[in-house]
């Protein structure tokens, strides 16, 4: 006998939804500098009030290292004294800046896909329970090009520190043979001497 099919099922569909299933709570990474991505963006009004002034969310992957695929959020307000982080982000994704531009059209959409470099810190914020805890938010934006010239000048002062040291122990190397010499000289001077004169 056949099952009959139910009336009440829904067709959900998961595949978006991350295999890693946690507790709640934000997205937690180490504080630090991160290759992202710009994957989604949102216009949203706080409390869905949209006598409010409206900002954008928006999520940004980790795109590189062991933290890579995490996604954290950012949101720019569109108040006038908080444009300066909407200015941040658009330059960061294109290198325009747009300082100064009187009724600039943006798409916000035209910055998904687009990689840029961004400062994560921890924040703490209470949970549905009232419970603290710790999250990450993306701080800052910049042009992923500045990331790729910190780590070249990182490697440019580990390079420089591994010199000193090479120095260092060349000139330890010195010393020690300027003593061996001059060891050397007082042993050729002692061989020239009769113990008995002395």
């Amino acid at each position: 006998m056949a099952k009959k099919k139910s009336s009440k099922a829904e067709l959900i569909d998961f595949s978006g939804v991350p295999e890693d299933i946690r507790a709640g709570g934000g997205v937690h990474i180490p504080e630090g500098d991160y290759l992202g991505k710009i994957t989604s963006v949102k216009k949203q009004w706080k409390d869905n009030d949209r006598q409010n002034v409206p900002y954008f969310m928006w999520e940004i992957q980790v795109n590189d290292g062991q933290h890579k695929g995490k996604k954290l959020r950012l949101t720019t307000s569109l108040k006038p004294e908080a444009l300066f982080n909407l200015r941040n982000l658009i330059f960061a994704a294109t290198g325009k800046n747009v300082a100064g531009t009187s009724k600039f059209k943006f798409d916000p959409q035209k910055l998904i896909g687009k990689q840029i470099g961004m400062t994560v810190e921890d924040n703490t914020y209470e949970d549905k329970k009232g419970k603290e805890r710790m999250g990450s938010s993306v701080a800052a934006t910049f042009p992923k090009e500045e990331l790729e010239e910190e780590d070249e000048d990182e490697l440019e002062d580990e390079d420089d520190e591994a010199e000193e040291e090479d120095e260092d122990e060349e000139d330890e190397d010195d010393e020690e043979e300027e003593d061996d010499e001059e060891e050397d000289d007082d042993e050729d001077e002692l061989e020239g001497v009769d113990v008995d004169q002395l």
